[in-house]
C-alpha cells in the first residue's frame, strides 16, 4: 500500500505549479497583443531622365555595390511603378517611380476575384469581380472582399485590421477602398459625402435607351423581401437621384456612364429598371438576357480625399472587356 504524507502533497503541488506557469509563460509570449511584428521597409525614388534601371540604381543609391544590386534584381527587390522588375537593362522614363523592399522579395500577390491597385499605411484600394460580396453577411462569411483583404494586409501584419468606408453591390465589379485604422476610418467617411458623386458607373442595359443625357429622380423603399421600389411618392422612400450619359448603343444594348447624387442601396439597378431598360444579367430586377454571364455594371472611376495628405484621390480601371465586345459585330454573328 502507497502511504500519502503532508510532504509528499507538498511536493506535487509544486510541481504542478511550476508546471503551470511554465505553460502559461509560454502562451503569454505567444498571443501577446502588444509584440510587434516586423514590417519591411520600402524607399521609392523618382526618375528624371531617359536611362536604364541599373544605371539609376548606381546612380542613387550609391552605398550598395554593382553586384549588391544584381542580387536584389535577382531577388526581386524593385518595382516600377507597380510591377516587379528584375531585367538590368529595363527602360526607365522621366516620372517613372522605382521602389525598392530593403527587407526581402516584393510578393506577386494575386487574389482570387480581388485586385489591389494602390495602397499605403492608411488605405488599400482594390477592384472586385461581380458576383464577390464586399462585407460578410450571416449566410456567408469566409468569401468576401473583406476577408481576402484582410487575409492580405495580415502578412505582413497577423493582428492588422481592415475598416469599412463604403459597399459595392455584389452583383457589381469596381472599385472598393478600405481604411487600415479606425481614424482613417473616420476621417474618410467624414469627407466622403464631399466626393462620392464624382463616383463613376458603367452599365450595359437592354434596349436602345432613346435619351442619350438624363437625371432620374424618384424615392426608393425596400421591401421584406429585399427588393427595392422606386415611386413618386415622397412619404413612402428615400429620395434618389442618378445622372446618366450614353455613351454607345445599338439595336439591341445600351452602355452608359452614371453618377450617383444620393447613395442608396441598388439605385443605379432600380432606376434603369424603372426606365424600361434593366442592366443586363440583372434578374433581381427583371432582366431578361445575359450575354456575357455577369451583372453588366461596374464603378469605373472612385475619388476621395487622403486623410493624412489631404489630396484629392482618383482611381480608374479600363473599361471590361466583356462589356466592349458586346457592341462588336462578330458578336452577333
Amino acid at each position: 500500500m502507497f502511504r500519502i504524507t503532508i510532504n509528499s502533497i507538498l511536493f506535487l503541488d509544486s510541481k504542478l505549479i511550476n508546471f503551470a506557469t511554465q505553460i502559461s509563460n509560454k502562451m503569454a509570449k505567444k498571443f501577446n497583443p502588444k509584440r510587434k511584428f516586423k514590417k519591411n521597409r520600402h524607399s521609392t525614388f523618382k526618375v528624371t531622365e531617359d536611362t536604364e534601371l541599373l544605371v539609376f540604381l548606381l546612380a542613387t543609391i550609391k552605398e550598395k555595390s554593382r553586384n549588391k544590386m544584381k542580387s536584389m534584381l535577382t531577388h526581386k527587390q524593385f518595382k516600377v511603378g507597380k510591377e516587379i522588375i528584375t531585367q538590368h537593362n529595363h527602360p526607365l522614363k522621366p516620372g517613372d517611380e522605382v521602389t525598392v523592399n530593403w527587407d526581402g522579395a516584393f510578393m506577386k500577390e494575386k487574389y482570387e476575384g480581388v485586385k489591389v491597385i494602390f495602397e499605403d499605411d492608411d488605405i488599400i484600394v482594390i477592384d472586385k469581380k461581380s458576383g464577390l460580396l464586399s462585407i460578410g453577411s450571416e449566410k456567408e462569411k469566409k468569401q468576401t472582399v473583406y476577408r481576402i483583404v484582410t487575409n492580405h494586409i495580415q502578412q505582413l501584419n497577423p493582428i492588422a485590421r481592415l475598416f469599412v468606408i463604403h459597399r459595392l453591390d455584389r452583383e457589381a465589379s469596381g472599385l472598393m477602398v478600405f481604411a487600415k485604422n479606425k481614424q482613417t476610418q473616420v476621417d474618410l467617411k467624414g469627407s466622403w459625402a464631399d466626393t462620392f458623386s464624382k463616383n463613376l458607373y458603367l452599365a450595359v442595359t437592354e434596349g436602345t435607351i432613346e435619351e442619350d443625357t438624363k437625371t432620374i429622380k424618384s424615392y426608393l423603399n425596400e421591401s421584406k423581401a429585399l427588393i427595392v421600389y422606386s415611386g413618386n411618392n415622397p412619404k413612402l422612400g428615400k429620395l434618389a437621384l442618378t445622372n446618366y450619359n450614353v455613351i454607345k448603343k445599338n439595336e439591341f444594348y445600351t452602355m452608359l456612364e452614371a453618377t450617383q447624387e444620393t447613395e442608396r442601396k441598388n439605385q443605379l439597378r432600380v432606376h434603369l429598371k424603372s426606365i424600361g431598360h434593366p442592366i443586363l444579367g440583372d434578374k433581381k430586377y427583371e432582366s431578361k438576357e445575359n450575354p456575357i454571364n455577369r451583372t453588366a455594371v461596374h464603378l469605373r472611376k472612385i475619388s476621395f480625399i487622403h486623410p493624412a495628405t489631404e489630396k484629392l484621390m482618383e482611381f480608374e480601371t479600363k473599361v471590361p472587356e466583356d462589356f466592349l465586345k458586346i457592341f462588336r459585330h462578330n458578336f452577333y454573328r
